[in-house]
């Protein structure tokens, strides 16, 4: 991963030589500038919300001119549609005589084939909508309930650490959430409208107040979830824009990778550290990620090239860990997209 001639200059002027993560005591306090803020942001990831965001609406727009082109052929054809759909009712309760019964069975029926394709891409994005518009309500409910969340007497650290963090990236305190993993750890950042809130697995609470008492690890994690919403990615405003595109493959998911590169690096200047452990947490669990030789584990995942490793993470939403690993030892720069 090189960093391009006016990302090296941006970064030389905000930060000389050193990493995103190598700062003061009196640095960790500091509220995050809006300068710093773009500076950890990944330099492509706006590119590629434009690029989405034009798609979206050129899907759209799509789909509307060819329903309006040929819209008197759609009525029509709702019409024959309609007709066969009384006709088969007639059928099933017995008001047609044989011969209109032989007479319609000469006829040739629609099927759900025959539908035009700019009227299932049409009723498709509807439903995608009503699915979406409904399932920030049904996901909503469902982690509140079955989650505790994290308060002032409920994990008082991490409620604290929320607080502090909050109030260096400018931003209202999220409410986080605490829920069984069934093992798998994890964590993510969501939003209803305009309220944004973060969920994180018990798994990982362990590491913090079970097995090594490394909150390091766990702050990264939340760090990372935050800088979601700092970046505005938890918002209905900036998912609405790219709701269909956002879904193609290969590109939604460069584009996520963008973003997820963007808040590995904010993460890292909120909480000081490299981010590698909470990495190597993911890679061989809780219980074992002490024990890894970091260095070594820095080198292997480097040396992991070749095209399937590419084709991988082409089609990955989040960036292979060889490559997200590399970004975050780095300590400066944009991870690597391809």
């Amino acid at each position: 991963m090189k960093l391009t001639k006016r990302e090296a200059k941006r970064y030389e002027r905000i930060l000389g030589e050193k990493k995103v993560y190598d700062m003061t005591p009196e640095e960790l306090e500091r509220p995050i500038t809006k300068q710093m803020g773009e500076l950890c942001r990944h330099r492509l990831e706006k590119r590629w919300y434009r690029r989405l965001v034009f798609l979206n609406f050129a899907l759209i727009i799509a789909v509307i001119a060819c329903l309006v082109i040929h819209f008197g052929e759609y009525i029509d054809f709702g019409k024959q549609y309609a007709k066969q759909v009384v006709k088969e009712m007639d059928e099933e309760t017995g008001k047609k005589s044989k011969e209109e019964k032989k007479e319609t069975q000469k006829e040739e029926k629609l099927t759900q084939d025959d539908i035009p394709v700019a009227v299932q891409a049409f009723a498709f994005g509807i439903l995608l909508l009503v699915i979406g518009y409904l399932g920030l309500y049904y996901y909503n409910a469902y982690y509140r309930s079955m989650s505790l969340r994290i308060t002032e007497k409920n994990f008082p650290e991490v409620y604290a650490t929320i607080e502090e963090y909050a109030k260096r990236l400018g931003i209202a305190v999220p409410k986080a959430y605490v829920m069984q993993g069934s093992g798998i750890l994890n964590a993510f950042s969501t939003f209803l409208f305009k309220r944004q809130w973060i969920c994180i697995h018990a798994e990982l609470f362990e590491v913090a107040y079970r097995e090594h008492h490394d909150m390091d690890a766990l702050n990264f994690v939340i760090a990372h979830e935050m800088a979601h919403i700092y970046y505005g990615h938890a918002t209905l405003h900036y998912n609405l824009p790219i709701w269909f595109s956002d879904k193609i493959p290969v590109i939604g998911a460069i584009a996520s990778r963008t973003r997820e590169y963007s808040c590995d690096r904010l993460a890292q200047r909120l909480t000081g550290v490299s981010g590698i452990e909470s990495m190597l947490m993911l890679v061989v669990d809780r219980h074992l990620y002490k024990l890894v030789d970091q260095e070594d584990y820095i080198n292997e995942m480097r040396s992991q090239k070749g095209f399937f490793i590419w084709y991988v993470n082409l089609l990955a939403d989040h960036p292979v860990m060889c490559k997200r690993v590399d970004a975050l030892a780095q300590g400066r720069g944009s991870g690597a997209l391809y």
